[in-house]
């Protein structure tokens, strides 16, 4: 993994989730978007060895939480289930699209629901938002998915995903 790379383009998912430009991909007068970080992380935890998946999946938290009205309940959510998702993928294979959205939507929905826990600790669970809105923004987000899953997979081979740092695949 390229490590500058995913940085960036951590910062730049983090932008434009927090930006109006997204916006214009919202739905109904909820203003529901696609969670961007919450597609890549599970693209990067069913991709990335164990390691990898881990790191990123906190990294991915932290951005979330950046861009989210309070901080620390989706480091900890993004943490824990990209990490569980990262050794689950080792005992169910993701390889088909359909599996991998459906991941996207039960991860979103466990993340949702283990951030609103984790933010009834500070009393404040009503800003991220009701159950219905952590459902709906899950399966909006598996729809665009499939839209997206092209492009996302061109930018993991640019962040060196799967590569050995001398350019061949290594010994698995």
């Amino acid at each position: 993994m390229r490590w500058l790379r995913f940085s960036v383009l951590t910062v730049f998912l983090a932008v434009l989730q927090a930006s109006a430009i997204l916006n214009l991909l919202s739905v109904t007068n909820l203003h529901i978007t696609p969670n961007l970080l919450l597609i890549l992380l599970v693209y990067l935890a069913i991709n990335c060895n164990s390691y990898d998946a881990i790191i990123t999946s906190f990294a991915l938290g932290f951005a979330a939480d950046l861009v989210s009205p309070t901080i620390g309940p989706y480091f900890l959510s993004f943490g824990i289930l990209g990490s569980a998702l990262a050794h689950i993928r080792k005992v169910i294979l993701l390889n088909k699209t359909q599996h991998q959205a459906g991941a996207i939507f039960l991860t979103g929905i466990a993340t949702g629901a283990v951030a609103r826990f984790f933010a009834g600790f500070t009393g404040d669970a009503e800003s991220l938002g009701s159950l219905t809105i952590i459902i709906v923004t899950a399966m909006y987000s598996a729809i665009i998915y499939f839209l997206i899953k092209w492009f996302l997979a061109l930018t993991v081979r640019w962040l060196g995903v799967g590569v050995h740092r001398f350019g061949d695949k290594p010994n698995m």
